[in-house]
Order: structure tokens, then sequence, then C-alpha cells
């Protein structure tokens, strides 16, 4: 009885350890550039598989032997950083009086919605009482009809010029200056705007980086792989059988040209925020990245997240093919402090969820 224990103990410590050396390498993984080490860019995105079998370990360890607690606690603290940019837990504050805005960042799928009849995204998006709303995959925002009906609440509307997925930004504060950032891509968009708030001007930066492309093939394969489902159907010009692993390689080698292109995207992006002069700076979209990721760990070098600093929870913005991830983000200089952030679960009008926050202005 006695060696039965202490094989169950040992060969439970080892599969302790094996997770959290797995949990540090996946929170690390933020600093090596997709560019340079593609197939090692989507270990983030398995980050909290590992964060929640260290839970388990922590839960059951203190009914065999307690002290082997400290491997997943040392474990916990080594990627604290990473855990609370995943899944932050922040107090609700009150938004003092002064100078605020309330922003919203919001792919809204082309206003699909809205052409096929629908007015749910729009009617959404005026009763947020957002100042300013940035806007991605917003091709057709300048239709009249819809134009018109924006532009009722929000007197400033622009959209710069997109060779991507087209970004648009409207605001209630005067817009003084729309620029175009060139991303040296076809496939990503990246405006940066000058708003006139409280006699101070804000640089927002609004973007929708390299999107990952996945057709409704690649999606239904990685649910039967979540579902260890098999065979997998992938139709291309012919249909085919995969089995689970070829059907991980075939996912893969889309994720890793998707994030290699994406890294140098938020290289240049973020050296242009570090040439900004602006005090105020808030950088928001579709980052089509996680908060464990080397995108995201690029751009929060000089900036905040704002959803870290007062969300709760994982906060997922992407709602479709069982994928969960915080893909929408908004970033700010340490100018702003950041009260209430949300992704808001309304709706199933887009594939992504709108995420809000107040900013106060120091």
């Amino acid at each position: 009885m006695k060696l039965f224990k202490k094989i169950v103990v040992w060969s439970l410590t080892i599969l302790n350890t094996l997770i959290v050396l797995a949990m540090v390498l996946c929170a690390f993984s933020v600093y090596l550039r997709p560019a340079d080490y593609p197939n090692w860019s989507y270990l983030g995105m398995v980050f909290p598989f590992f964060i929640i079998a260290t839970l388990i370990f922590l839960l059951v360890w203190p009914f065999i032997k307690w002290k082997y607690c400290a491997i997943s606690i040392v474990g916990i603290i080594i990627c604290w950083n990473s855990i609370r940019n995943y899944c932050p837990f922040n107090l609700f504050q009150d938004v003092p009086e002064g100078k605020s805005l309330d922003i919203l960042s919001y792919n809204v799928f082309m206003f699909h919605s809205y052409h096929e009849g629908k007015t749910d995204i729009v009617d959404y998006i005026l009763n947020s009482k957002a100042d300013v709303v940035c806007l991605q995959e917003a091709s057709g925002v300048k239709e009249e009809k819809l134009f018109s009906t924006l532009n009722a609440v929000y007197p400033y509307i622009e959209t710069g010029e997109s060779s991507g997925y087209e970004c648009a930004i409207l605001s209630k504060f005067p817009i003084l200056s729309c620029e175009s950032i060139d991303l040296n891509t076809t496939s990503a968009s990246c405006n940066s705007y000058e708003i006139l708030a409280y006699n101070d001007t804000i640089r927002i930066f609004n973007c929708h980086l390299e999107s990952y492309k996945l057709n409704d093939n690649d999606k239904q394969i990685y649910k039967q792989i979540i579902k260890r489902s098999v065979p997998i159907k992938r139709t291309t010009q012919v249909e085919e059988s995969l089995n689970i692993k070829e059907g991980v390689w075939w996912l893969e080698s889309k994720l890793a040209k998707a994030n290699a292109a994406r890294s140098l995207q938020a290289d240049k992006l973020n050296s242009i925020i570090d040439n900004t002069p602006n005090k105020y700076i808030i950088v928001c979209g579709d980052f089509n990245d996680s908060p464990i990721s080397y995108v995201h760990e690029t751009l929060t070098k000089s900036l905040k997240d704002a959803y870290t600093e007062s969300g709760n929870g994982p906060g997922w913005s992407y709602n479709r093919s069982g994928m969960y991830f915080r893909i929408d983000h908004i970033l700010i200089s340490k100018s702003f402090i950041s009260y209430n952030a949300k992704v808001d679960k309304y709706g199933q009008e887009s594939d992504h969820y709108p995420i809000f926050c107040t900013l106060e202005m120091q």
C-alpha cells in the first residue's frame, strides 16, 4: 500500500511539474517574435488550459500531501502577470467627475445585419452613450442612410483610406486629423486620429491586424479536434479525411503564417506609437491576438491594457466556432485611468462582442 501511494505521489508530482513548466513556457512565449519563431507563436492560445490544470493540482494536493502545493504556487507566482493579463479581477469603481470619456471598440462585421434590414448593431452603438466609437470591418459606414443615422448622434465621422478591412471612428468630440497607417500589407488596416477633448488633443489608433483567415471548413476542423472526433473533413478542391494529428498540423500552418505577419505589423505600430508626442494615446481594435501573445506584449511596452486595469474575467470577445479568446483590446497611455472595462456579451449579429471602458484624463 505504501509503495502504491509513493508511486501515485511521484506520478502526480512529475505531472504537476510538467504542467507548470508548460504554463511557464506559454507565458514567456510572448517574447518570441513569431516572424522568427512561427511554430511557437500559438502557445499563448493554450495557456488557459495549463492554468486550469495547475489550479486543479492546487486543490488536490491538500488531500494528499499539502506541501506539494508549492509546485503550483511557484508556477502561479512566475506567471502572475500573464494570468492577470488573461483573467484580471478588479473591484467596480465609481467614475470620478472630471475629464473623462467613454470609449467603445467594436468589429461590426461589415454591418451585415444592417444591410439585411436589421438595426441591432446600429441601435447598440447609438444607445451605448459612448463619446468615441472605434469600428473595425466597417465598410458601408458611409452609405447614405447608415451614415445619416449615425451622424445624428455622432457629428464627427471619419474612415480614412484603408488597404484592408475598413476602420472608422465616430466621435462626439471634434476630429482634428485622420491619417492612414501603412502596415505594409493589404490584409490589415490602421488609422490614426486626433480628437480635441477638454482642450486636450488625444491620439487614437484604430486597427484591424492580420486575420487568421479561417474559413468554415477550418473552423469545423477546430471543433472536431476539440471534440476529439474523427475523421475530419477538409474541403479544398476535393474532399479528404484528416485524422486529429493532420488536422492540428493543418491549422498550425495557418496560425503560424498569420502570427508571423501580425508580429511585423505590431513592431511597426509600436515604433509609430513610441514616436508619438501626444500625452494621451489610445490604441484599440481587433488585434486578432489574445492577451498572451507577442502582439499584445509589444504594444503594451509603453501602454496599459484598459481591460487588465479595470475589467473582470477572461472577457472573451470572439463569439464563433467555440473559439473563446479576447482578441479585441483597448490600450491606453499612462496619462489615462481606466474604469469598469467590459466585453459586452451583446447579440450575435457580429462575430465579435464590443469592448467598452471609461477613461479619466490625468
